[in-house]
This record gives structure tokens, C-alpha cells and sequence, in this order.
């Protein structure tokens, strides 16, 4: 809610990008999962809004259980008027143990991997 706001509709003056209607949280859900796990840091555009990524994504994979990894990203995939299919715990287990330990991730690197579309 701080980084994000209480309605998805992030700070874009500050650096924090909306949830809602964002590519990034309705696409690719291992692209969401490995992002949430190991952050993001750099720039990037959405919606015609370009963050210069100084301000990185936490990586909240040593905070978090492959439950409640689940359990968050299935919410806000289907919060502020966005509509996705749920993230199984499963998922999370696999991209957790397929990427192992790493740091952040830029946008252009989970991009190739995981296009926008």
C-alpha cells in the first residue's frame, strides 16, 4: 500500500508504478513471480509514464512464503479492475527453485524472458 497506494493506482511523481491495468501484474504470471521474489530495478515505461527506476521494487522472496506469494499476487491480480487468473503455490515453488538465489531484475531482462503481450 505504501509504494503502490490503497487504490493500485501507484505515486508516478515517486517513482511507484500503478497496479492497475498494468501488463506487468495481468501477463506473464512467472514474469510477476520471479519480479516479486528478486525485485526490479531500472527504467522503464507504462501507460505512457516513464520511471526512471531508481527507486527499486523490494524483493520480498526472503520475506515471503510460496503461500503467501500466492496468495498476494492472486489478489492483486484481481484488484483495481484487474482480471487474471490465480497464482498457484505451485508456480511460485517452480520459479523460486528454477531461479535460486539472484538480485534484482531489470525491466529489459524479465521483458525478453516474458514479453509484454
Amino acid at each position: 500500500g505504501t509504494c503502490h497506494q490503497a487504490d493500485g493506482n501507484g505515486l508516478p511523481s515517486a517513482g511507484f508504478p500503478p497496479l492497475s491495468e498494468s501488463y506487468w501484474v495481468t501477463g506473464s504470471e512467472e514474469r510477476l513471480i520471479k519480479l516479486t521474489l528478486h525485485g526490479l530495478m531500472g527504467p522503464f515505461e507504462l501507460k505512457g509514464v516513464k520511471y526512471p527506476g531508481q527507486v527499486p521494487m523490494t524483493p520480498f522472496g526472503g520475506l515471503l512464503k510460496d503461500q503467501e506469494i500466492a496468495d498476494v499476487l492472486t489478489f492483486v491480480r484481481n484488484s483495481f479492475g484487474n482480471k487474471a487468473a490465480p497464482v498457484t503455490v505451485e508456480s511460485g515453488t517452480k520459479v523460486r527453485q528454477a531461479v535460486g538465489a539472484r538480485s534484482f531484475y531489470s525491466p529489459e531482462e524479465l521483458l525478453k524472458e516474458h514479453p509484454e503481450k
